[in-house]
């Protein structure tokens, strides 16, 4: 008789992280206790069946061995026992897993520790429930490993694991993509033990060995978790997190002296979260750094913005967020006078995405310089002086009136220097404000036309449906005409944008014809009894709107009528293309031959989910007059 057992193996790491056992052997043994004890440890607890193996221990259970196999990526396994063969006839087995090797559960580094030696631990005591099949007895058993003892099994392995979840601080939403940096805070130096990217739910996952964090002057040749003389021997850990390779926030190295990370276990669970408003890092104000969009609003450049879609998200108002971005935008963060005690100067670049998910790029051929001529009006600081009274002066790029000037070097915009200023002022620069306003009409701005568009027909009729267009802005600042000084300080996940304006689109519909070449999308409406009859005819016993409205960010679209009477209601607005395009036709649902005679305006509304990182557009509209 054939016997096949099939199932998955699956080790717990933390409450909501699960590890497979993958490519690891497993072995299955025939119970050495009689009927009756079989019978209890079958019954039994894991924790009352787990046993470490040493190999004296392996070779006492040879004889048992009824099979051998190795899981898969997944921790699937698949045992066949030749049950003739091997006399065995579906009785309790031992289930055993076997380490004469490192597996790589996602630490990579698969090198034995000092001192290894095999070993194999006995998960349980099972008996399978065994169902005739065409090829013999078949039975499954599935087993997750409880956390303390997969831990314990990591730890002979010196296997070592951060799990935790990452979240918005304000709104506790998931971040993704955000690339989490462990460190072991040293009396000699820091050691970075290592790094994940945050999956969809938040969560992340670093694997690491011992000799990560036993770095000393004299490593390779000794390492030990310094002090030399600890009461614990794990690492003291604090993070940092990083976006496109630019680390952007991180906890000060103190917080590893915390009770609850300092000499942490092998298997360390933890919860983080993020500020909107960044503190800088080592709780200092930030320093040379880009961090949001908008000065009112202030979307962080990382955690408000979607990297499914490039649209605003994570914001407590529940209207600030699923918003693209339109016209000129403050790039909000700080600056200071000195970049290794060395006069300070900075830019902005943008490089343009196919996909808001697509990978940000790090080459520095991939970024195009945002220049002069592309930045709006931007107060960058101020200077004062007291004469006796306090006089101030902003001071700002391509400044207008009695600004103060900021110069450039080329595309670089050189940061003032005390003791610079006219008139005796002091400096005080942004240290959380906008450091440039981009127009950024000058990177997405491709008019479409709409002419020949007839109201209730799509605008496919005339031009694809629009799309927004994905943009990553990054700040990089240097030592004042010193390449060699460069770096990224700040860069944003990919910004949908959206500045299309839509050409000659009818508007008034068959009362007073005119066309609009002004705005970001299509709002047009005509009445189908104007349309057929005139526009000076009078409405009597019908009254249908035939409408348009078309934006890639549409939001709510609505008809209104204003008159005598009331209220006026009409059939539903149909969205044939949700979140882009609403047209058709819509009849008033009320009695038109009721309807007092006078003169009425019938009013099509349709919200543009578009932001300025100040506020939301206002929207567009059109509307028809007739009299009934």
């Amino acid at each position: 008789m054939l016997y096949t057992l099939k199932g998955n193996l699956i080790g717990v790491k933390c409450d909501d992280h699960f590890m497979p056992l993958a490519n690891t052997t497993v072995r299955l043994y025939r119970s050495r206790a009689n009927v009756e004890e079989a019978t209890v440890l079958v019954a039994a607890q894991a924790k009352e069946t787990f046993q470490l193996i040493d190999e004296k221990g392996i070779k006492a259970k040879e004889k048992q061995l009824l099979a051998e196999t190795k899981t898969d990526e997944s921790g699937n396994y698949i045992f066949q026992i030749d049950g003739d063969k091997s006399k065995y006839k579906g009785e309790a087995v031992e289930f055993d897993i076997h380490y004469a090797e490192i597996p790589d559960y996602g630490q990579e580094d698969t090198s034995k520790p000092k001192n290894f030696k095999p070993f194999q631990a006995t998960l349980n005591v099972i008996q399978p429930k065994w169902r005739e099949t065409n090829n013999g007895l078949e039975a499954s058993w599935h087993y997750r490993i409880s956390n303390r003892i997969w831990c314990r099994i990591l730890s002979i392995l010196d296997i070592w694991v951060i799990c935790g979840i990452l979240t918005n601080c304000e709104t506790q939403q998931a971040l993704s993509g955000i690339e989490v940096q462990a460190m072991d805070d040293d009396i000699i130096s820091d050691d970075l033990l290592g790094t994940a990217l945050t999956d969809a739910n938040g969560h992340f996952c670093i694997y690491y060995r011992s000799k990560d964090f036993k770095k000393t002057f004299l490593s390779p040749l000794i390492n030990v978790e310094t002090p030399l003389f600890p009461w614990g021997n794990g690492p003291d850990i604090y993070f940092k997190f990083a976006f496109a390779g630019t680390v952007f926030s991180e906890e000060p190295p103190s917080r590893a002296r915390q009770a609850d990370r300092e000499n942490v276990g092998n298997c360390f669970c933890v919860r983080l979260c993020l500020k909107d408003q960044p503190d800088g890092g080592n709780g200092t104000e930030p320093v040379g750094y880009f961090f949001a969009i908008g000065e009112l609003r202030r979307y962080n450049s990382i955690l408000n913005i979607n990297p499914a879609n490039g649209k605003t998200i994570g914001k407590p108002t529940a209207s600030w967020n699923d918003l693209a971005f339109y016209n000129n935008l403050a790039l909000v963060g700080a600056i200071t006078e000195k970049l290794n005690g060395q006069p300070m100067e900075y830019k902005f670049q943008y490089t343009e995405l196919a996909n808001p998910t697509d990978p940000v790029p790090g080459a520095p051929g991939a970024w195009t310089d945002v220049i002069p001529s592309q930045i709006a009006n931007t107060v960058i600081g101020y200077g004062w002086r007291l004469t006796p009274l306090f006089e101030y002066e902003d001071i700002a790029i391509n400044a207008i009136g009695s600004q103060i000037p900021v110069s450039f070097n080329g595309n670089w915009i050189e940061v003032p220097q005390s003791g610079t200023l006219p008139m005796g002022y002091n400096l005080v620069l942004n240290n959380n404000g906008p450091l440039i306003k981009l127009i950024s009409t000058t990177i997405a701005n491709t008019p479409v036309d709409m002419g020949g568009l007839v109201p209730g027909n799509s605008t496919t009729t005339i031009n694809p449906l629009q799309e927004n267009r994905y943009f990553s802005l990054r700040m990089v600042k240097r030592e004042a005409g010193n390449s060699a000084s460069e770096v990224v300080a700040g860069v944003s996940r990919a910004l949908a944008v959206f500045n299309t304006k839509y050409l000659n689109v009818p508007q008034r519909g068959s009362w007073l014809p005119t066309t609009n070449s002004n705005e970001l999308g299509v709002a047009s409406i005509d009445l189908e009894e104007l349309a057929t009859a005139g526009g000076c005819s009078t409405i009597s016993d019908s009254l249908t709107v035939k409408y348009t409205a078309a934006n890639p960010n549409l939001g709510g679209v609505s008809l209104g009528m204003t008159g005598p009477g009331g209220p006026h209601n009409f059939a539903p607005i149909v969205f044939p293309s949700p979140g882009e395009e609403a047209h058709g036709t819509s009849a008033y649902t009320g009695d038109v031959t009721a309807l007092p005679n006078c003169s009425y305006e019938v009013r099509l509304n349709a919200e543009l989910k578009l932001t300025n990182g100040e506020s939301q557009h206002d929207g567009i509209w059109d509307r028809v007059l007739f009299c009934k």
